[in-house]
């Protein structure tokens, strides 16, 4: 094996309980769950298999449970590819164990052989849901895995080592929220539609969150309710979030001040509010009062004497 005075390399194990354990688990075939700790840009040269194998490039150093050190190849780590392998570090994956080196105390890993299986057992569960009709109770565990802000707003989570998709009206119950999440993050959501040729999954959040139309449902034309003023556009008019963290449309009677944002109202329900056939909830309220006293607007260039 070759390596330089600057390496990072440290042996896999130090004590022979550690080498029965590997040992244990690679005769069984059995996945580890390890945190990349490092990366090292070097040139190694292995007998891997009874061949001669040279690793170049970047070698991810991976810390595994009772304090064993893994390696494994960057290209190795997962199916997709990584523009900036330096954000692996920190990651928590799965990993097979690809070979024990006695000689040089070195254990080889692969995150994609094991990824490979995960998503084998991943599409066996939704499949086995979908025959017996559970799919829409179970919930699954993805880790965020990249979001964008823009008019789509797609917010991708990987389950199981699975790609999903999450557009950004699945997030919450409120459409208008802000996907507040942050990459490497875990959430709960529910699959809503699957293509097994295509391998596309779907999923949603908001599915996963208690259901405000259990409320809202039971009010009727001219009941009250209490809200908050989430936004008043020139274009669009003025919306009102429920105390359930759902906006509806709303209007305001002639008598008062024109709302602004953050204004705590009094509402009277204007049109009953009803879920539509795709899901969303939707309905019209009245605003009758300022309970908490009407806001004052502040003039823009008041921070220069404050």
């Amino acid at each position: 094996m070759t390596e330089s005075i600057t390496s990072k390399y440290v042996p896999s194990w130090t004590r022979e309980e550690q080498l029965n354990e590997l040992t244990q688990i690679e005769r069984y075939d059995e996945m580890m769950t390890g945190i990349v700790r490092s990366i090292e840009s070097e040139k190694r040269e292995l007998q891997l298999n009874g061949e001669e194998v040279t690793l170049q490039g970047e070698l991810l150093i991976v810390a595994l449970p009772n304090g064993v050190t893994g390696y494994c190849a960057a290209k190795d780590f997962a199916i997709h590819e990584f523009k900036n392998t330096r954000k692996l570090v920190g990651r928590k994956a799965k990993f097979v164990i690809k070979e024990i080196l006695l000689e040089q105390k070195m254990v080889i890993l692969s995150g994609k052989e094991a990824q490979k299986r995960t998503i084998a057992e991943f599409w066996e569960k939704l499949i086995e849901l979908d025959k017996a009709g559970q799919l829409k109770e179970h919930t699954f565990t993805g880790v965020v895995s990249g979001t964008s802000q823009d008019r789509r707003g797609i917010t991708h989570v990987r389950i199981l080592g699975q790609d999903c998709h999450m557009p950004r009206t699945e997030w919450s119950w409120n459409s208008r929220d802000i996907v507040d999440v942050s990459e490497g993050e875990e959430i709960e959501v529910k699959v809503t539609r699957f293509d097994l040729e295509r391998k596309l999954v779907e999923v949603s959040r908001r599915l996963t969150l208690p259901d405000p139309f259990q409320l809202l449902e039971k009010l009727d034309v001219g009941d009250p309710i209490a809200g908050k003023v989430s936004r008043v556009d020139p274009l669009h008019g003025i919306f009102v979030q429920m105390e359930s963290g759902l906006d509806v449309k709303a209007s305001k009677v002639k008598s008062l001040e024109s709302p602004i944002v953050g204004d705590m109202v009094t509402c009277r329900i204007l049109q009953p509010i009803r879920r539509e056939a795709g899901g969303r909830i939707k309905g019209r309220v009245v605003i009758v009062g300022y309970p908490a006293g009407k806001r004052k607007r502040k003039d823009l260039g008041s921070f220069l004497f404050e």
